[in-house]
């Protein structure tokens, strides 16, 4: 039943590849593992968030830079690039209430500077930006199925990439 999920989510939002995990925290930590992300490493983050997007970049033995958010609550591109350091490894934009980041942004000032985006959708699953599927923009997505989001499965999570490598070291992790 797992593997039918996975392949129907796969369909639904055009991602190659979907590996579900125990909890959207969970797949935010896959994620990172995943994208190499690890202790010294700083991940950009919104200051408007769940706990768990922070938490898991903790997990990860990463630094999280809190970055603010412009009028539409999401993380704002120009703050993004103001706090890119040397040790920054990715920019996780994370979709708030249903809204999306400027993904096109965000994935522009990511190739500049050469850092990995994961995208936070647990509380946008099912939105699109510009047509194209929230949680497919960046590098990887991570969804959470929490009961208290917009698809409950009771508990669980999901990592979308279209990148095999990412896939295999999101799932190996897992």
């Amino acid at each position: 039943r797992v593997a039918k999920f996975e392949s129907q989510v796969q369909d639904k939002v055009g991602s190659k590849y979907a590996l579900a995990v125990n909890s959207g925290t969970s797949a935010l930590v896959a994620a990172l593992v995943a994208a190499g992300v690890g202790p010294g490493d700083e991940v950009i983050v919104p200051g408007y968030t769940f706990f768990a997007s922070v938490s898991a970049i903790v997990v990860a033995k990463a630094i999280p830079v809190i970055t603010e958010i412009d009028e539409t609550l999401m993380i704002d591109p120009a703050a993004i690039e103001k706090n890119i350091t040397r040790k920054t490894k990715a920019i996780m934009p994370v979709h708030m209430i249903g809204m999306p980041c400027p993904m096109d942004k965000i994935c522009a000032l990511a190739a500049k500077y050469k850092l990995t985006v994961i995208e936070d959708t647990a509380q946008s699953f099912g939105g699109k930006y510009h047509g194209k599927y929230l949680g497919t923009y960046g590098d990887l997505g991570c969804i959470s199925l929490d009961a208290y989001n917009v698809i409950g499965t009771g508990e669980g999570g999901l990592i979308l990439t279209d990148n095999e490598w990412l896939y295999t070291r999101a799932q190996s992790y897992h």
